[in-house]
């Protein structure tokens, strides 16, 4: 929009000199004009991604999770070990044998017919994906836990730093984009 002047082209009293991109979040990104008749600013164009529904923070049933993780977070080695773990978990119950409040064990098969302890790995490092597919995916912790059902949940662990994080990529990636265009860009 902005590399091919639409709108601005047209309006010669708008210069890209008048014009800023906020970035209002992970999710929203702001074409503005400077203040106008020192009061208020106008909105030429906003940009929101489109982005997909991961339950975190609550139990899900394990083939739902299963989907989810596959579907919804970036290939990682921590991704792939809760999937290897929800994948062989017995569909009887899911026993707890030890929970230190970090870690948690429980019952999953380890062989064609074999079951054994298998610890939880926490934290896990995960990159879902939230925010604009345009840049890479922060990383964030989470807390991944287990119960009867069997279901299977993440909590998130990063206190939301991921979205600052996502924020600053989106700003570098717009800042690369229109270099020499004259156009600034807040996050």
């Amino acid at each position: 929009y902005i590399k091919r002047n639409i709108d601005i082209g047209a309006n010669k009293s708008v210069l890209h000199e008048d014009l800023f991109l906020h970035v209002v979040d992970y999710d929203k990104v702001e074409l503005v004009s400077k203040l106008v008749e020192g009061r208020r600013r106008e909105t030429f164009i906003v940009a929101e991604a489109k982005l997909p529904q991961i339950e975190l923070n609550r139990f899900v049933e394990i083939e739902k999770f299963n989907i989810m993780l596959q579907a919804l977070f970036i290939p990682s080695k921590d991704r792939d070990a809760i999937l290897k773990i929800v994948g062989n978990i017995k569909e009887e119950t899911v026993r707890n044998t030890g929970d230190d409040g970090i870690s948690q064990t429980v019952v999953a098969k380890t062989g064609i017919a074999r079951v054994g302890d298998v610890t939880l790995p926490n934290p896990v490092v995960l990159q879902p994906h939230r925010t604009f597919v345009e840049i890479e995916q922060p990383d964030s912790e989470f807390v991944f836990r287990m119960k009867d059902g069997p279901s299977a949940a993440l909590f998130e662990a990063d206190a939301g730093a991921w979205k600052n994080e996502a924020m600053k990529r989106i700003k570098a990636c717009l800042e690369k984009e229109l270099e020499g265009i004259g156009i600034a860009v807040i996050a």
